[in-house]
């Protein structure tokens, strides 16, 4: 193949130096000397040339690559053969080195995530038009630093075969699915190959080493690789499971996407580089320490001196400031807490547990008002809200309140009807171990409203047509005992014995 270096490849291409061989083709760096552009060329060795299956599988490898484009393909421009019958394909130019001319250590953890991302891209965009690369190593991945330290990288070698492993592919690299005696190649296999190649770049060595892919693949499917942490200390530790899951050997437990791979690897990018924008701020902090001290003293130092000069040049007299006027008086507050009733309150005696039961226990009966339960000043004591005048106290004769008018108990006035229970039984609402029981029928003395004609039920009692004016009485009436009658008296209950299913009686 260095005896093509200086021809002309289809009457344009004038190849300069060699870059790289291998059985699919070797790339040359060429200019075309129609256009004076740079280029990079890939071309069939003659001895496979001369093969029409060999001459058509390049062929149609150049066709499939050249449907993809992207910043981080190798993108075909050109390809075809010339009346020599050399194979050829026109590629863009490449302005980098080959990854595996970096590894000569592991590379920092946001420089390896940074080109392993950017493989992702271009595999994934491959993926889209139903390509698969099939053999990504550090040999097929270019790399490219710019003045200010950033790495471009291009990806090459995309439209082989995927059921055919090139016999050149490094079998370190290869998916466990590619060793078997029917390779086959699918989104799944560039995912193991990156995730070698990763790990590679951090930890300088590869997880599986051997000859022939056969060795190195019994390896992967008996040894787990050596943790990331044996080679070094300063990785993030969410990188490493990232990396064992593109890595594993069995198909359906790796990502199943480059895109899902390259996702995880975004959202590890987010958080390394500002831990080590931190770590980087905190190894200059420590150097500028001394330095930031100074000037912090300088500071204060200069504030210092200002105060002093202020307090020394400007100072003044209270006594001539503020002059208090003749005429004026101290401002006192509006009743001002003296604290004398908290200070009682604090000085009470506690209250014994026996004066606070006392204080919550049952009033005796009878020495409440209305001890009688019909007159509400029998003993004396102070009537409920709404009642009548208050008169003068028995006991005493002296009346509670002065200005009232001195008036005693007044009777409710109406007919009072008295019902025997112990005949026919008595009333189910009525005891059956008391007396008499008085029912008041109430009148409204001021209004006298004529009632609607209603027909008498039959056990209803017919009211006289005239009610008797109560008359007020000194001393209220004791209660009346069954079979008692009072005679010539208005306010005495009238006793009848019922009689029962016969009109114009009532039935308690």
């Amino acid at each position: 193949m260095s005896e093509l270096v200086g021809k002309l490849i289809a009457e344009k291409y004038r190849i300069e130096s060699l870059i790289g061989e291998g059985d699919a083709g070797d790339l040359f760096a060429a200019r075309n000397e129609i256009t004076d552009t740079a280029v990079t060329l890939k071309i069939l060795p003659q001895a496979l040339a001369m093969d029409m299956r060999w001459a058509k599988r390049f062929i149609d490898e150049s066709r499939a690559a050249a449907t993809v484009n992207h910043e981080n393909i190798l993108n075909l421009t050109d390809f075809g053969s010339d009346i020599k019958g050399i194979c050829y394909a026109v590629f863009e130019p490449i302005d980098g080195k080959q990854l595996s001319e970096l590894l000569t250590s592991s590379l920092d953890e946001g420089r390896a995530i940074r080109i392993a991302k950017q493989v992702a891209a271009a595999v994934t965009a491959a993926q889209s038009k139903k390509l698969v690369h099939g053999r990504i190593s550090p040999q097929t991945i270019f790399v490219k630093t710019d003045e200010i330290g950033t790495d471009h990288v291009k990806v090459y070698g995309f439209g082989g075969d995927p059921l055919n492993v090139e016999r050149d592919a490094d079998p370190r690299y290869l998916a466990p699915e590619q060793s078997t005696a029917y390779p086959v190649a699918d989104d799944r296999t560039d995912v193991y190959s990156l995730g070698i190649t990763l790990y590679e770049m951090l930890s300088g060595v590869l997880p599986y080493e051997g000859k022939t892919a056969a060795e190195v693949q019994a390896k992967a499917a008996n040894e787990p690789p050596p943790p990331l942490s044996a080679f070094r200390k300063d990785l993030n530790p969410e990188i490493e499971p990232i990396i064992l899951t593109a890595m594993a050997v069995n198909a359906d437990r790796r990502y199943q996407t480059m895109a899902a791979f390259a996702e995880d690897l975004e959202l590890l990018a987010n958080r390394v580089a500002p831990a080590k924008a931190v770590a980087a701020a905190a190894a200059g902090g420590s150097r500028s320490v001394w330095k930031t001290a100074g000037i912090a003293f300088a500071g204060i130092a200069v504030l210092a001196v200002a105060l002093i000069y202020a307090t020394s040049v400007r100072q003044t007299d209270p006594t001539d400031q503020l002059q208090t006027e003749l005429a004026s008086l101290p401002v006192q507050p509006i009743s001002p807490a003296t604290g004398m009733q908290e200070e009682s309150l604090v000085r009470l005696a506690p209250m014994t547990e026996a004066e606070i039961m006392a204080s919550t226990m049952d009033v005796p009966p009878g020495t409440l008002p209305g001890g009688d339960g019909n007159n509400p000043w029998i003993n004396g004591g102070m009537p409920p809200g709404g009642g009548p005048p208050l008169g003068p106290v028995p006991q005493t004769g002296m009346p509670l309140n002065q200005n009232a008018p001195p008036l005693g108990y007044v009777p409710q006035g109406g007919q009072v009807v008295t019902v025997d229970p112990s005949v026919n039984g008595g009333s189910q609402f009525m005891p059956q171990d008391s007396g008499v029981i008085l029912v008041p029928v109430p009148v409204n003395p001021e209004s006298n409203p004529t009632p609607a004609p209603t027909k008498p039920a039959a056990n209803t009692a017919q009211p006289p047509s005239t009610v008797p004016t109560p008359k007020p009485m000194a001393t209220p009436m004791p209660k009346t005992k069954q079979g008692d009658t009072t005679k010539g008296k208005s306010t005495t209950p009238a006793t009848t014995k019922p009689k029962s299913g016969k009109p114009g009686e009532e039935l308690l």
